[in-house]
């Protein structure tokens, strides 16, 4: 497992901070908690009902970035916005950008704490997202429609925070499996299938392994 979160942690430092890069102005720090500073500023901009869906989806994402960049420390203020996060990914018909830059967010905010996992835990993060994974893709269609990507493509992401939240987290691995049953098996085994292409890994068949459905070999 520790394999796994090493890779984890490659991925996230090497692909996750080039996603948004038009970060919103600077924050001059006030008492010398800079990362701090900035994510309660972000966090008020997420909490703004008043903004576009995608503007407070965005501050979710810097939020995970400099949880995740400033340590343990960090993540503490950040656990107050775990809430936010999950609430707009409760909401219904979001866009493919705004799922996926909530999720990239809470990969950042509960990496390696196991406190915010647990808070995103009693926020029910489990339901929301087994429920993503659950999404059906046009099976009427010949082609895929971008409809169908842009599902697949926030399917890869669960995936992604899925491993996340279990790699350090044994009673995570067990709520999905009870939760998510045969469900999650299947839809886990026809994910792995997908070519994930700029990925380091593929991630459904991670969590295949790691949920014990089957033996994977993880190179």
């Amino acid at each position: 497992m520790g394999n796994i979160c090493n890779k984890i942690y490659i991925w996230y430092e090497k692909y996750m901070k080039r996603q948004f890069p038009q970060e919103p102005e600077p924050v001059v720090p006030t008492d010398g908690d800079f990362h701090t500073e900035k994510i309660r500023r972000y966090g008020d901009i997420l909490r703004n009902t008043k903004l576009p869906l995608e503007e407070r989806a965005r501050m979710a994402y810097y939020i995970g970035l400099l949880a995740y960049t400033g340590g343990v420390t960090t993540s503490v203020p950040a656990s107050d916005y775990i809430e936010d996060m999950t609430d707009i990914l409760m909401l219904r018909d979001t866009s493919r950008k705004v799922r996926i830059a909530v999720l990239k967010g809470l990969c950042g905010v509960c990496y390696l704490s196991y406190s915010n996992q647990n808070l995103a835990k009693e926020l029910l993060l489990t339901d929301i997202l087994l429920s993503f994974l659950d999404e059906d893709e046009d099976e009427d269609e010949e082609e895929p429609t971008s409809d169908d990507q842009d599902i697949i493509i926030v399917k890869f992401w669960v995936c992604y925070l899925m491993t996340v939240v279990c790699c350090n987290n044994i009673p995570y691995l067990k709520l999905f499996q009870d939760l998510g049953g045969e469900m999650l098996e299947n839809r886990l085994e026809s994910l792995s299938s997908m070519e994930w292409f700029g990925w380091p890994m593929n991630y459904a068949e991670v969590l295949l392994s790691l949920l014990g459905y089957q033996t994977v070999t993880l190179d």
